[in-house]
């Protein structure tokens, strides 16, 4: 798929500018980015549309994920509520109930929950 954007981003040009201006018509130039303009808007789209709330939502968080300390209750991937008990480089270690503790990699809690 890539490889046959970059013919036509390459192809496109090469076409426009070996055609020959029609008597009044727009310069090569001109039908250039009057080609490429909607190109253009659909990647501005799509990075308002897909990327950037993605960004957003990642780097809230990696926010989430450093800021964890003794006592906040907090979910994991896997569905489980639990409260940190410790906090270790990498690794968190909640308490699910009374006499059970669990080890998870930062990574793997998702999100605070209120108490």
């Amino acid at each position: 798929m890539k490889s046959s954007l970059a013919v036509v981003f390459l192809l496109v040009p090469a076409v426009v500018f070996a055609q020959a201006p029609a008597a009044g018509g727009p310069s090569p130039t001109t039908a250039l980015i009057a080609q490429m303009l909607p190109f253009l808007g659909i990647i501005v789209i799509m990075y308002f549309l897909l990327i950037r709330p993605q960004q957003q939502k990642q780097n809230e968080l990696t926010k989430i994920q450093s800021g964890l300390s003794k006592g906040d209750r907090v979910l994991t991937q896997a569905g489980i509520y639990g409260t940190v008990v410790g906090v270790d480089g990498d690794k968190v270690v909640l308490r699910v109930d009374e006499n059970v503790k669990l080890e998870f990699q930062k990574a793997a809690i998702v999100g605070k929950v209120a108490k």
